[in-house]
């Protein structure tokens, strides 16, 4: 039901006020082997919500999990005025025990109801392009990674999950958000549809967005299957949408998990948007994200990442791929003063070198001279100011330098 991969030795939060919902979803977490933080609010607002915080943090310390609560001291304002308030209030909190502990995610349970009821405000205000599942299960949200896992189930779905697996939770909570924090469009007409009523509304809500759902399926489809992205087809996600998506490609792709922080989200966006086109992040350990024009693909040992590198004018060079000295010209190598400022930079499969008046794919010509994988990904090509590819060094096996500007490439005695 979470399908969501935690990482272990990580820290979670769980925003939990008794009520069926979040008690179905810290069930959920400890069955997954989780012991989140549980954190309470007590507004003292209803006398529902102080049997409520007692009776949690009696459960937190049977099942040994750590218990945070905020006693709000302030005097709550009119109910007109309650959700907003009440809202702040949580959300400081929230942040400061993700702070506190350090988390990985906060998680809260919001559930279908609450996607139905953000649907039909926003249809009700006339606001085009309603969004299906409108909170995102995946968001990074001030300053934290926010997830939602419980959006496909109704609020009647987790009340029976909890009754049939005897999961204590307090029914006069349910009273208490209806009279301080649920809208008229909950009270009104959400809390009252049947199961056809329901069902006709989500199909209503795929309906409108079924081009939207259609192109976020097959994207997810190809992460799991496919060891790259499209630079962008994951820019014209949603916010939450992308978060979802670079934590499902990373956890994919890296033998062990890698936890995804919003700095991490906004970095990798970033380096989506650069003008530059070859690009790596460094993730964790030997894991980097390395971007090469229009794709951005997973590297697991951080070895041979592509790079670029710019010459304003002939000089000198040097980095763990090759080293080389043009301060005399470069001429014998076919490359000209008018080509600068030139690129360096690995090949990608678009590139075409004209070879004795061919025009011939870059890549393929230089797995025909025998290239071992490890040089294909790192053996330099050089472009002129044009973006024209005017110089690929010959790979031979026992090669003899005879050029007087000086090109050398690191290869390993095996490749010599």
């Amino acid at each position: 039901m979470l399908n969501y991969k935690f990482g272990p030795g990580n820290t979670y939060i769980l925003a939990c006020n008794y009520g069926a919902e979040s008690m179905a979803l810290l069930h959920l977490m400890m069955e997954a082997g989780v012991k989140p933080v549980v954190a309470f609010v007590d507004y003292h607002v209803d006398p529902a919500m102080e049997k409520a915080e007692s009776d949690l943090r009696m459960f937190a310390d049977e099942k040994g999990l750590t218990y945070e609560c905020l006693d709000v001291k302030e005097k709550a304002p009119e109910d007109a005025k309650f959700g907003e308030w009440s809202r702040k209030i949580r959300y400081d909190f929230f942040k400061s025990v993700y702070a506190k502990y350090k988390a990985a995610a906060l998680f809260i349970a919001h559930d279908q109801d609450d996607v139905i009821e953000s649907y039909l405000y926003m249809k009700e205000k006339g606001i085009k392009h309603l969004r299906y599942e409108s909170f995102g299960k995946v968001q990074a949200k001030e300053g934290m990674i926010v997830v939602r896992p419980l959006l496909a189930y109704s609020g009647e779905d987790l009340r029976n999950y909890c009754d049939k697996n005897g999961i204590p939770y307090s029914r006069d909570v349910s009273n208490f958000e209806a009279n301080y924090l649920e809208s008229t469009i909950r009270r009104e007409v959400v809390d009252n549809l049947n199961e056809v009523e329901r069902d006709q509304i989500m199909e209503e809500m795929k309906k409108e967005n079924a081009e939207k759902i259609s192109f976020v399926q097959s994207l997810e489809e190809r992460v799991k299957s496919h060891d790259e992205l499209y630079i962008r087809e994951i820019m014209a996600l949603s916010e939450s949408e992308f978060a979802e998506t670079i934590l499902e490609f990373v956890n994919a792709h890296a033998p062990t998990h890698c936890t995804i922080t919003p700095k991490i989200l906004q970095d990798i966006r970033a380096l989506a948007l650069d003008p530059k086109p070859i690009m790596s992040y460094h993730l964790r350990d030997s894991y980097y994200l390395v971007k090469e024009y229009d794709v951005i693909t997973f590297n697991k040992d951080g070895a041979n990442l592509p790079y670029s590198y710019v010459m304003e004018a002939p000089g000198k060079l040097s980095n763990e791929v090759f080293d080389l000295d043009f301060s005399m010209g470069a001429e014998d190598r076919g490359i000209k003063p008018e080509d600068y400022p030139i690129t360096i930079r690995t090949a990608l499969p678009q590139d075409i070198y004209s070879y004795h008046g061919y025009a011939v794919p870059v890549r393929r010509m230089m797995v025909a001279s025998g290239m071992s994988a490890r040089l294909l990904r790192v053996w330099p090509v050089f472009l002129n100011k044009g973006g024209k590819v005017i110089y690929v060094p010959r790979y031979v096996r026992g090669f003899s330098e005879y050029h007087t500007s000086v090109l050398k490439i690191h290869v390993k005695e095996e490749e010599k």
